[in-house]
């Protein structure tokens, strides 16, 4: 039983909905966890990045 252009059509955009979903989430997660000021242990798990700690400074 083979589907039709239109169903086909419309299962490509569940997936493409469900991957931006997801791209959405992970970009939240990342963004949320450098403004809570958790970015020492993420900059930790991003390879060659630098620590700025600008909360001392006069």
């Amino acid at each position: 039983m083979s589907q039709s252009n239109r169903s086909r059509v419309n299962d490509v955009c569940n997936v493409c909905v469900i991957a931006l979903v997801v791209v959405l989430a992970a970009l939240l997660y990342v963004f949320g966890a450098a403004m809570s000021g958790d970015t020492l242990q993420l900059t930790k798990s991003i390879r060659g990045a630098e620590i700025f700690d600008t909360r001392d400074v006069p």
